[in-house]
């Protein structure tokens, strides 16, 4: 197995404050940290692994966010996703058209950190969104009004209301013995329970966007469920038996 990279000074100092935070939080407490980019995510995940008193959940806005935030809380209580809303950006067809880069510097013009900014998606139909932290999006929604050249309306909403959350995604139908991790993601993915436990246990599976540590899990219908490297899927459907007592099951797989 190849050895990790050492980190830079860089990702020593971000690392450093970001495990004082964490030593810093009292067990009633929950602390939201900014954006992180894929890099930070990946240290965060490390240390908070080795603190079995904190819990947490992660979310960009999208299920492919490479952007994401954490929010942290007492492994003792169950915690909400991070507070995320999407800036809907729209402007006249046939107007020029509007980059990433032109969206983010008018964004950041506005006064706003990096790390306050998620991804920013480009849409069909002459429209953006751009993923926040919630308690600027009025802010960026009210003063929002030209990008470069061009002028924009701009909406502050939920990001599942977004055009690519209605994503179609591929159905799966079949039979589970339960609604436990193991079996649903079995079936999502075509790979064996015996598999499935050793993917939960190697923290590869979330729920709903928090991590799980157990294949036995009981799930319901609308939960959602990612395999890191292999996309989600979501329970669509929970039917009725068959003769021998399986369950019928539609699942919603999303790349």
């Amino acid at each position: 197995m190849a050895k990790a990279s050492p980190l830079s000074e860089t990702e020593k100092q971000w690392l450093q404050h970001f495990q004082r935070k964490l030593d810093e939080m009292a067990g009633h407490q929950e602390h939201v940290t900014a954006f992180l980019d894929p890099r930070q995510l990946e240290l965060a995940e490390a240390a908070l692994g080795k603190r079995h008193d904190l819990s947490y959940t992660v979310y960009g806005g999208h299920p492919a966010a490479e952007r994401n935030v954490l929010n942290i809380f007492s492994a003792q209580r169950q915690g909400d996703i991070p507070p995320i809303e999407a800036i809907l950006v729209t402007w006249k067809r046939g107007e020029n058209d509007i980059t990433h880069r032109d969206l983010l510097g008018a964004v950041l013009a506005l006064g706003l950190r990096r790390d306050q900014v998620g991804d920013i998606l480009v849409l069909p139909d002459s429209s953006a969104a751009v993923m926040v932290i919630k308690a600027k999006a009025d802010y960026i929604s009210q003063n929002l009004d030209q990008v470069g050249r061009v002028s924009v309306s701009c909406t502050a909403i939920d990001p599942e209301q977004l055009p690519l959350a209605e994503d179609d995604g591929k159905d799966i139908k079949g039979t589970v013995a339960s609604l436990r991790v193991d079996a649903v993601l079995a079936l999502g993915f075509g790979i064996s329970r015996s598999k499935v436990v050793t993917l939960v246990k190697g923290g590869l599976v979330r729920v709903n966007w928090r991590p799980v540590n157990s294949p036995s899990l009981n799930l319901k219908e609308g939960d959602q469920l990612s395999l890191k490297g292999r996309g989600r899927v979501k329970i669509a459907e929970v039917g009725g038996e068959t003769r021998k007592g399986r369950m019928h099951l539609k699942l919603k797989k999303y790349s």
